[in-house]
């Protein structure tokens, strides 16, 4: 999208410099950068505008059986650009090691708000949904977009619940729908710790959709919110571990989550 938007500002930007002959005077360049900088921002609002009132017609409270390529395109490309306009730079090693022609179960560790703006768009061609916590689907225009693309709350308050939750996810990789990725941590981490403690549960989605584990480790991310606007931020992601299906399958839940905690740790610590 961001492309898009830059390619018809400039397209805008040449053709009323012709309708208006601005290229017969030197100072004629401030009007023309003026111009585009004022077709690139008008069209950026235009798309904001335009998904918010998509964003109206969604009713999420409606369940969701199969999602929406299109509202998923939307949040990636949403995301992208949030990415680039808060001046991130996202270095990624080990994409190689992702599995191929197989759906998989990413799990990643959660220190800032942009870990999963990160993975949805550096894991987009995978065709990514999120495990993600209730109250992110009460954003405005995100909320209504994230529950018609299949993102999938998570109530970890109500085993009961949450239990849907996962058999669902599970579903959705049986099925090869779509790839899940979810937050071991259960929450944001705010502390000092590298990372807290796993939910094993959130490894049941693997087990029972007998997939292979992706585990991807992040650092710097929380950097974002304080260089911001003044300075870009470098983030480091990494695949760390992949635990193929052979050893899911073998595996508990609790042995599942400590070997993708410790390859998280050892990667963020070092």
């Amino acid at each position: 999208m961001l492309y898009i938007i830059l390619i018809l500002a400039i397209l805008f930007t040449a053709g009323l410099t012709f309708a208006l002959q601005l290229y017969t005077a030197w100072y004629h360049i401030f009007i023309i950068i003026g111009m585009f900088l004022g077709f690139y921002v008008g069209l950026v609002a235009t798309y904001v505008i335009f998904i918010y009132v998509i964003s109206l017609f969604i009713d999420k409270k409606k369940e969701v059986t199969k999602p929406s390529k299109f509202h998923a395109y939307i949040v990636h490309e949403t995301m992208a650009m949030l990415l680039f306009f808060s001046r991130s730079r996202v270095h990624i090693e080990g994409k190689e090691r992702l599995p191929k022609n197989e759906r998989f179960l990413i799990v990643a560790n959660h220190r800032s708000n942009f870990d999963p703006i990160i993975c949805i768009t550096k894991f987009s061609h995978n065709n990514l949904v999120f495990v993600s916590k209730p109250e992110n689907f009460s954003l405005p225009i995100a909320g209504a977009f994230m529950h018609r693309a299949g993102f999938m709350a998570i109530d970890r308050d109500n085993p009961k619940n949450a239990l849907v939750t996962i058999n669902k996810a599970a579903e959705y990789l049986k099925n090869d729908v779509t790839n899940v990725a979810i937050f071991p941590e259960g929450t944001r981490n705010r502390t000092e710790e590298p990372l807290l403690e796993f939910k094993n549960g959130a490894f049941k989605i693997a087990t029972k959709a007998k997939v292979p584990i992706v585990v991807v480790a992040m650092k710097n991310a929380g950097m974002v919110k304080k260089n911001f606007p003044w300075k870009s931020t470098r983030i480091d992601v990494k695949i760390v571990d992949v635990i193929p299906v052979e050893e899911v399958e073998k595996g508990r839940t609790a042995e599942l989550s400590e070997r993708a905690r410790k390859a998280m740790l050892d990667y963020i610590t070092q």
